[in-house]
Formats: structure tokens, C-alpha cells, sequence
């Protein structure tokens, strides 16, 4: 008898648990949903504003093809952080003239434009490089050059994108 009793008694500490951490989660005794609805109404209000700006970039007249976008987020430190994406955008070397290699470039108003870096395609035509900058507002884009380590752009511009001020 006594460990029938002692299986009634842990049975019953087993929904008292089961009922308090519905409570915690939102739900009354009834079963009825009460308290996750303001984290959801939360969240929702928070969703839109995170995942950083997208900012479109433009085809050049020789690649009309071209697609772009440059996802702009707030870094440490003030930076913000830069994920330029492209796809349909052809080999470097079936441009007319041929080139080698694609540089990504950023330019401050008023200021020489700056290298960023290779952008390498894949087997589909998509392409993406991410980097670091400490410039508010500037111009990226994207041109088709001879070397990776040129120092101007000199080639056809193939994409190009104005990010605004945070």
C-alpha cells in the first residue's frame, strides 16, 4: 500500500511541474494562451529592422544582365559590414575586352576609390565577397580588370550600388 501511495504522491508532483511550467510559458490552467503573444508582437516589430540593409546595385550598359545587392549592417567599433552578392553575371574573360578578374570598389564622396578585394564566381554566375569598412556613406562597384591587386579601376564597370548615410 505504501508504494501505491508513494506513486499517487509522485504522479501529482509530476503535474504540479507539468502546470507551472505552463504557466511560465504562457498558458493558464484552463489551457489557454496568455503570455507568449506580447514576445511574438515583439519580435515582430523587431524582425524587420534586423539582417541589415539591401541595397540594390545597377548593370553596367555592357553586363544588362548583371544582378547585385550590397547588405549593409552596423559592425563593432562603428563599422559597418558589407555582403556584396551578384549572379548572372558572365566569366571576366567572355567580356569584350576580355578581363580576368573581378574587383569590388569602394569610394568615399570626394575621395580616390578603394580596392576591396576579388569577388570569384562560381559554376552558376554568383559571386560574394564580404569585408569590413569604417566609410558612413559611399559608392561600391564592381569592375572587370586585368589584375586583382590594381590600385585604380581601370576596366568596364560592370555593377555599382550608392549606400546612404546609417
Amino acid at each position: 500500500m505504501d508504494a501505491l501511495w508513494k506513486a499517487i504522491f509522485k504522479g501529482n508532483q509530476a503535474k504540479q511541474a507539468q502546470r507551472e511550467a505552463r504557466r511560465a510559458i504562457g498558458f493558464n490552467s484552463s489551457g489557454s494562451f496568455f503570455g507568449i503573444a506580447p514576445l511574438i508582437a515583439c519580435a515582430v516589430l523587431i524582425w524587420p529592422f534586423g539582417g541589415g540593409k539591401k541595397v540594390q546595385m545597377m548593370a553596367g550598359r555592357e553586363t544588362p544582365a548583371a544582378q547585385g545587392v550590397v547588405i549593409v549592417d552596423q559592425g563593432a567599433n562603428g563599422n559597418r559590414t558589407l555582403d556584396v552578392k551578384v549572379s548572372s553575371l558572365a566569366q571576366p574573360d567572355s567580356l569584350r575586352p576580355p578581363a580576368n578578374v573581378y574587383l569590388v570598389w569602394i569610394q568615399e564622396p570626394g575621395h580616390q576609390p578603394q580596392n576591396l578585394g576579388q569577388i570569384q564566381l562560381n559554376g552558376k554566375e554568383q559571386g560574394e565577397l564580404h569585408v569590413k569598412t569604417p566609410f558612413s556613406r559611399f559608392k561600391v562597384f564592381i569592375t572587370a580588370e586585368q589584375n586583382a591587386q590594381e590600385h585604380t579601376p581601370e576596366g568596364m564597370q560592370v555593377l555599382s550600388a550608392d549606400v546612404p548615410a546609417r
